[in-house]
């Protein structure tokens, strides 16, 4: 009996062994996959972009071309972006956009969804990185400032959006008494690489002060 435990054990630990293995490299090629998936996800929908207009002007589609030309008007685009001829132009366009029904509206709440998008003094949206005891005192839970509202009793409330990890597209909505939410020193980049790197990616040290109201 004692013969057939050994082989039997060597087994279920060489088994146990390739597991560990295979798991190991996962985890250190997941990364990778999923970066370069979304990398090529992106080409190709940018690529897709502009090839019909690329083949009524040269008869064929041209690979690569569409996205080269788009890379381009978003350069030339952050290069103009510092003139005052095109911050009135922007201006007037975004003013022309936002009083159209319906548009406006998706136009408004898509330009607060994007961080840097919004005045550096606007204390919501996704460039305030705060954090609230959740889900007991003394444990704490990062997120991102979206709103504020008042309860009509005098009383503010935070509409905080906290992530889940690893996929930060997906999370809870809470709000909480602005007396209890507190300001990181965080920007918005280091906030989503701590909550997708599950805190690995973690900023070496945490400033935070208390937030009470919109003012």
């Amino acid at each position: 009996m004692a013969t057939n435990a050994q082989p039997e054990t060597f087994r279920k630990r060489l088994a146990g062994g390739v597991v560990k293995k295979l798991a190991q490299g996962a985890i250190l090629l997941l990364p990778l996959i999923v970066t370069f998936w979304l990398v090529q996800f992106a080409y190709k929908t940018m690529d897709r972009l502009l090839q019909p207009l690329i083949s009524v002007a040269f008869g064929r589609e041209i690979p690569g071309l569409s996205f080269g030309i788009i890379i381009l008007a978003l350069f030339v685009v952050g290069v103009l972006s510092s003139s005052a001829i095109f911050k009135t132009l922007g201006y007037l366009i975004e003013r022309g956009i936002s009083a159209v029904p319906g548009i406006g509206s998706i136009y408004g709440t898509t330009k607060k969804l994007i961080p840097g998008s919004e005045p550096s003094d606007t204390p919501t949206g996704f460039d305030t990185v705060v954090r609230v005891e959740y889900p007991r005192r003394g444990a704490w839970a990062v997120g991102f400032l979206m709103s504020i509202v008042d309860d009509g009793q005098g009383t503010q409330y935070g509409v905080v959006y906290m992530p889940s990890t690893p996929m930060p597209q997906s999370g809870w909505l809470v709000q909480v008494p602005m007396s209890e939410v507190e300001s990181l020193n965080w920007s918005s980049s280091e906030a989503m690489q701590y909550i997708v790197s599950a805190g690995i990616n973690s900023p070496s040290s945490v400033e935070a002060k208390m937030l009470e109201s919109a003012t």
